[in-house]
């Protein structure tokens, strides 16, 4: 009987070791998840701030940004500048090698980007309406991890950041 019994505390402590380990390993995941969107949050914000420091660049004199953000506007599908180290330090001043440094800025916080997700995914744009500006940032994930706003699941997630400045 005492053998059975040390059996059965032996499989109940294994199935209780089994799922902690299996939390342990979701807890992986979303940490890596949180940490990339964190990464994301800071690229976007970091342009934010760029052209914040640069107003008399991106904005007209009456104070609305300008249709092209005095260079720093990036539709999707177009290409940053390419940038040598030299080009970032101290920060370039043109607007396109500026872009040109926040896009290998992204891809070193976050090694697996790939250079055409940020030539398709990462938009740069106003709402003349508003006056709202909006910095778009993608990073790649697993197949299922990300649903995109229309529902649709796809091979990335997308993080914006909207702010007038």
């Amino acid at each position: 009987m005492s053998l059975i019994e040390v059996l059965m505390a032996v499989l109940l402590v294994s199935i209780g070791l089994l799922g902690a380990a299996g939390m342990h390993v979701r807890a992986i995941g979303f940490t890596t998840d949180t940490e990339r969107r964190q990464m994301a949050s800071m690229v976007a914000s970091e342009l934010m701030e760029t052209m914040r420091g640069d107003t008399l660049t991106v904005l007209q004199a009456d104070g609305a940004p300008k249709a092209d953000l005095g260079g720093y506007a990036k539709a999707a599908g177009t290409a940053v500048a390419t940038v040598a180290d030299a080009d970032c330090k101290p920060l370039a001043e043109a607007p396109a090698k500026r872009l040109g440094c926040w896009g290998a800025r992204a891809r070193q916080l976050m090694p697996e980007l790939e250079n055409s997700l940020i030539t398709s995914n990462f938009v740069v744009a106003v709402d003349a309406g508003t006056g709202v500006i909006s910095v778009t940032v993608a990073w790649p994930v697993k197949k299922g991890q990300c649903l995109l706003k229309d529902g649709s699941d796809d091979l990335f997630c997308t993080y914006e950041l909207r702010s007038k400045l």
